[in-house]
């Protein structure tokens, strides 16, 4: 009887020993080895160095997981309700052309790095879709006008319009519509995807230089471009930043996310020929030709000529002697002049 007892006492405490170390165990694999969904990135997680490439809309480094990836172009209002708008600051490109009613419009190139909020995204136009096919662009707007949607469809441009789309785009309510439209890179790639848009471009956009270069013509700290009374924007050289502050109507250009003014590396002077086309007041601009204009940065700015031979033919910059310009590594501002429109230069510019 003492013997069964004892037997059966050292079973209960064994099998005691045994349950708590299996539950030692569970506990360490809940801690310590069930993986968990983190808000920091595979990168910061990990202790290998992420590889990096060259963007080659910008000439700086990026993660090597974009190489290759297409651009995405996307309409920004720059109307004054719109202001201040949401990812200018962050694009690599931007286009600031005039359209009718007397305003200006951007189109807004960015690789496929993240950005939470850019807009208020506006209306296509024909010249901007000209200007997308340069990058081989997904296009992104909310509209358009007749002709950019005849455009759009004989040209098979691989767009997402926020007029037939309601999971791209989402309204902000602190704003008054139409100037509330707002996207991101998540939303439009999303649909990119779902939609079965081609990936990947091979394509060589722009020449970078080296180093930090300046354009040798003339000292250039300050400078303004008049498209029309109440379009007004002036560039300011930080010589500390090595940028230009951007200012519109005498007052800073800001970003609406981080509240900072918007600073350019590059900014291209570009002079074109426009002319109305409808009652409405739309402009045809003068793209598929050649002319005059400034390359601008570091302070300095040079002289410089363009050309385009089609529609999707990237629009060439060369020096006087002819030969293609280099970009100082960094975002760059095209800004395209009508014959209505002036670039002043000199010393009684005010801001």
């Amino acid at each position: 009887m003492f013997r069964h007892r004892f037997f059966l006492l050292f079973v209960i405490i064994l099998l005691s020993l045994v349950s708590a170390c299996n539950k030692k165990n569970e506990e360490n694999l809940t801690q310590n080895d069930i993986p968990t969904i983190s808000e920091q990135g595979d990168d910061e997680l990990s202790n290998e160095p992420v590889l990096k490439i060259k963007n080659p809309l910008t000439g700086l480094d990026m993660d090597l997981k974009y190489e290759g990836q297409r651009p995405l172009a996307v309409m920004i209002e720059n109307e004054y309700n719109a202001r201040p708008q949401s990812g200018l600051n962050v694009a690599d490109i931007v286009y600031e052309i005039p359209t009718e009613g007397g305003i200006t419009r951007f189109l807004a190139i960015y690789s496929h790095e993240p950005y939470n909020e850019i807009g208020p995204v506006r209306s296509a136009r024909p010249y901007f879709i000209e200007y997308s096919m340069e990058y081989d662009a997904i296009y992104v707007h909310y509209g358009s006008s007749p002709q950019g949607y005849e455009d759009l469809k004989k040209l098979k441009i691989h767009s997402i319009d926020g007029i037939y789309d309601t999971v791209t785009f989402w309204r902000d309510k602190s704003r008054k519509k139409p100037h509330n439209a707002y996207t991101n890179t998540a939303n439009i790639l999303a649909t990119s995807e779902k939609r079965g848009f081609l990936k990947e471009v091979n394509q060589e956009f722009w020449q970078f230089n080296d180093g930090d270069n300046y354009p040798d013509d003339q000292k250039l700290d300050k400078f303004k471009i008049t498209y029309y009374k109440n379009y007004k924007v002036g560039y300011t050289y930080d010589s500390e930043k090595k940028a230009y502050a951007r200012s519109i109507n005498g007052k800073p250009h800001y970003d609406r996310p981080s509240e900072e003014t918007i600073t350019v590396k590059n900014i291209i002077v570009q002079f074109v020929n426009a002319r109305v086309v409808d009652e409405v007041g739309r402009l045809d601009i003068n793209t598929i030709s050649s002319g005059k204009g400034y390359y601008i940065s570091n302070g300095y700015a040079t002289e410089i000529k363009w050309k385009k031979e089609s529609k999707s033919e990237r629009t060439r910059f060369y020096d006087l002697e002819g030969e293609e310009i280099s970009l100082n590594a960094g975002n760059t501002w095209i800004q395209l002049i009508p014959q209505w429109g002036s670039f002043s230069h000199t010393e009684e510019y005010d801001g």
